[in-house]
């Protein structure tokens, strides 16, 4: 894909006075500045976006970006305060009628008005770009000014200008204050595999993830609490098992009784807020804003998401907090190709595979494609599996690059060295492992999961365990680090040697693991037992005697625990049902867990 290029720029600014204004005149010498990120665009279906250009999530080049759809000399413009050594990226798509990608002739004006006379204006080529395109352009613009910018589109009728990124990276001025002793920055990847990590034993080259492991501890014997996402970040978030905080059906909300990690964090002091993707399962209608002062959702990508909760960070770098990042990359998507990434589309996949239209089969696309698969609905093709987890390991690469820009700002920030950060998951992805797809099961590559802790000031940098965890150790270890008791979680604080042998996952369909032994126990067939020191992709079951019993007696153990604990904390009410709206049912469906 060739970028687009700058034609034209002409800068007429009066930098002494605007230096002048921003700096102060005289000896004094200018304070300490941090790079900062102000984004243009929000979304028109948020009422109380901040963004100054309306966007609506939009499907073109086979990505799906929110973006801001510009026609033929429409002009927007926005007002906004520029600090120093100030950038403007800009981003987008040109398309031309449904099937056109790109390349028609066009032009995007930009112009930058300063509050004391100065202007700039360029014009970004949209006719050298074949495909989506990133621009970045220095603004020469005195710190500290008020500007208005705009931005036209010359381009034919019938054709539109899809801008996804508008983004001014600037100096700011940054208050020195005392560093706060408790900040936890919790990030959950959907759909990440135990062996999407590369220093973790993965095959993706993550090189931002890879650096985080060495500065942190894992463990690559983390299992999720459940197979898909409601269950599973409902037990991430309370530190219960999916019997006790009862959201395991589609309809099922997390059971208004049972305390949420935010609550009890916000309860000590913590300011608590939580930025998440719009997959419809973590909508605050499951209960799952409870605890939060801000529980914002929204359907931008990683990149934003990562920008904006470095923001995030950054304006509260002087206070006691707990922040919650959910990113949806690398889950399978909802429009044409089964999982996305910049860049990857049908074209790119038929050069590489010389297979022509993947992603749509038999009238499913995407995640519909994936199910089709699993279910035995789309028939199965010799490059299907290769092709899904070379799509997959791109989203993981985009979104590893995402993580390492909130890395590198918190890095450069000077707030990184007292936080306490985590990456997990909430649960894997199966690629043909026996035949399966998507993340219908319990086996290894669905609910074994990176689990990654940085601790504040490099404690315990470097050491991978490889000892039983499970994602209900999560809560009672950021609990007990606040200072606070994890009383009657049945996790366990991960910097404390394990008690409980076993752990268990999966909400109708149970997974139990002891040692190496693993059993599976669905109603619907008999257990299944596997031994995964000598068999770790869960071929050949084991015969039943001895380990069955031991397996089941411990699942009926586990049922009665959680039920107990049900009875301690939960609020006796019957199942808080929640009535899915048809909008709610369609994007569920799009991603295949409503048929």
């Amino acid at each position: 894909m060739r970028r687009c290029h700058l034609r034209r720029c002409t800068r007429t600014f009066t930098l002494c006075c605007a230096l002048i204004a921003a700096l102060g005149c005289g000896d004094h010498e200018p304070g300490p500045t941090e790079q900062r990120v102000l984004d243009l665009i929000g979304e028109r279906r948020l009422a109380s976006s901040a963004g100054v250009l309306s966007a609506d999530e939009v499907v073109a080049a086979d990505e799906t970006w929110v973006a801001v759809a510009l026609s033929p000399g429409q002009r927007v413009h926005t007002r906004l305060t520029l600090g120093h050594d100030a950038s403007l990226t800009l981003g987008g798509f040109l398309q031309c009628g449904e099937n056109r990608e790109g390349g028609t002739e066009g032009i995007l004006r930009v112009g930058l008005h300063e509050g004391r006379g100065g202007k700039s204006h360029f014009e970004v080529d949209l006719g050298a770009a074949g495909g989506w395109w990133t621009r970045k352009v220095a603004l020469d613009a005195g710190g500290g000014q008020e500007a208005s910018l705009w931005l036209e589109p010359e381009i034919d009728e019938g054709c539109s200008l899809f801008l996804r990124e508008a983004t001014v990276i600037h100096q700011v001025p940054v208050a020195e204050g005392a560093a706060a002793p408790t900040q936890i920055l919790l990030i959950s990847v959907d759909t990440l595999r135990g062996d999407a990590v590369g220093s973790l034993g993965g095959a993706v080259q993550t090189p931002s993830l890879d650096r985080f492991v060495s500065e942190a501890e894992a463990w690559s014997r983390h299992y999720a609490a459940a197979s898909w996402t409601k269950p599973s970040h409902a037990s991430m978030l309370t530190g219960f098992y999916p019997e006790t905080h009862r959201a395991i059906n589609l309809e099922q909300a997390m059971d208004p009784g049972i305390p949420t990690l935010a609550g009890r964090l916000r309860s000590t002091g913590l300011t608590t807020a939580a930025l998440v993707f719009d997959c419809t399962w973590l909508s605050p209608r499951w209960g799952f804003d409870k605890g939060f002062d801000s529980y914002r959702v929204t359907r931008w990508r990683a990149g934003r998401q990562a920008r904006m909760a470095g923001e995030w960070v950054l304006d509260h770098r002087d206070e006691n907090f707990f922040f919650f990042l959910h990113t949806f990359e690398p889950h399978s998507d909802f429009a044409i190709l089964p999982y996305e990434a910049p860049g990857l589309n049908r074209m790119s996949i038929a050069q590489r595979f010389s297979v022509r239209g993947f992603g749509c089969r038999d009238g499913l696309c995407a995640s519909q494609f994936v199910n089709g698969l699993h279910h035995g609905d789309v028939a199965l093709e010799e490059q299907d599996a290769e092709i899904l987890r070379y799509t997959y390991d791109e989203g993981v690469r985009y979104l590893d690059g995402a993580l390492g820009q909130l890395f590198d700002t918190l890095r450069a920030s000077g707030v990184w060295e007292q936080m306490l950060v985590v990456v997990t998951s909430d649960h894997g992805e199966a690629f043909g492992e026996r035949g399966e797809f998507g993340h219908n099961t319990v086996h290894e590559e669905v609910v074994r999961v990176p689990l990654i802790i940085k601790w504040p000031y490099g404690a315990g940098r470097g050491e991978i365990h490889t000892d039983l965890r499970s994602a209900i150790d999560v809560a009672p270890t950021l609990l007990e680090y606040a200072g606070l008791s994890a009383d009657g979680l049945p996790g366990q604080d991960l910097r404390a040697p394990r008690q409980e042998e076993a752990v268990f996952t999966g909400t109708l369909v149970k997974a139990v693991i002891i040692g190496d032994l693993k059993g599976i126990f669905d109603r619907k067939s008999p257990p299944r037992i596997y031994d995964l020191a000598t068999d770790p992709g869960e071929e050949n079951q084991l015969g039943g005697g001895d380990a069955v019993r031991e397996l089941r007696g411990l699942l009926r153990r586990h049922h009665q625990a959680s039920s107990d604990l049900y009875r301690r904390f939960g609020s006796q009410g019957e199942a808080n049902q929640v009535d899915l709206s048809e909008a709610e049912r369609e994007r569920l469906r799009a991603f295949g867990y409503v048929e």
